[in-house]
């Protein structure tokens, strides 16, 4: 059996108008994406005035399921704001188990007008997928941010919480997701341990988008932050970067062979 997923750091819905037309005219079986917003959601370049993972799955609806897991709220609407993954899977999948991993608690809304990162709530979401033929495990996680690509202190005591999380996981799996660091950092290296990185096997050198990232100090030649993940028993059968501008970032994805 092959599937097909997606990896995306979305940016709030920044970018509506070219992601909706894309995920309607692909067929992916699993959707991971990070920095959805909620209505009122400001930080940033993020100014959303809608609901992301609801008008999502208005979307999407026909084909998918969707579970979102909150990372923080903002001043902007304590109620009503927020930022977070989700994971979409088809309809025809059933989840066996569901698990939501809290990396960093923001016990106060963050304040919209903060122009650092490194304070934001972080989880990571565990969907166990029964997708017919067998029981796979999708991981998605969206790891603290941090000035530059270089690990800093914060991201080493997060990191080691997910690391240790994701040896708890059985094979097979596949993790997906915006980790910050670049490759050569010592939690990606660590990471690299558990499982085979696909950003890397393909020499994917940058996931972020030049065209439109804001972050212009890193151009050239760009980093590579957005990975994907897969145990030891899968197979890859294609891996790509997706080149049109659906966000900031530059989707990954893969079609992997159970």
């Amino acid at each position: 059996m092959i599937f097909k997923i997606l990896q995306l750091n979305m940016n709030a819905n920044n970018y509506w108008d070219t992601i909706i037309p894309y995920l309607t005219s692909h067929n992916f079986d699993v959707i991971n994406l990070q920095e959805l917003t909620g209505k009122n959601t400001v930080s940033g370049n993020m100014k959303s005035k809608i609901d992301v993972f609801e008008e999502l799955q208005k979307k999407i609806s026909s084909r998918y399921n969707g579970e979102l897991s909150i990372n923080t709220r903002y001043s902007s609407d304590p109620k009503n704001s927020y930022m977070g993954n989700a994971i979409f899977y088809k309809k025809e999948f059933t989840v066996v188990e569901k698990k939501f991993l809290t990396l960093y608690n923001s016990k106060e809304p963050f304040p919209s007008e903060m122009t650092h990162y490194e304070g934001l709530g972080r989880t990571a979401m565990h969907l166990k997928l029964d997708i017919g033929a067998i029981e796979i495990s999708f991981i998605n996680a969206h790891l603290a941010w941090a000035k530059t690509p270089t690990e800093e202190m914060h991201q080493t005591k997060q990191g080691e919480i997910f690391l240790k999380f994701m040896k708890s996981i059985s094979a097979p799996f596949v993790l997906c997701g915006d980790f910050n660091p670049d490759p050569d950092q010592p939690l990606v290296q660590k990471m690299n341990k558990l499982a085979r990185n696909l950003t890397s096997e393909y020499h994917i050198t940058n996931t972020l988008n030049p065209r439109t990232h804001r972050a212009k100090v890193l151009f050239p030649p760009g980093v590579a932050v957005d990975y994907i993940y897969i145990s030891n028993d899968l197979k890859v059968k294609n891996f790509s970067v997706i080149e049109e501008d659906i966000s900031d970032h530059l989707g990954l994805t893969a079609e992997i062979e159970i």
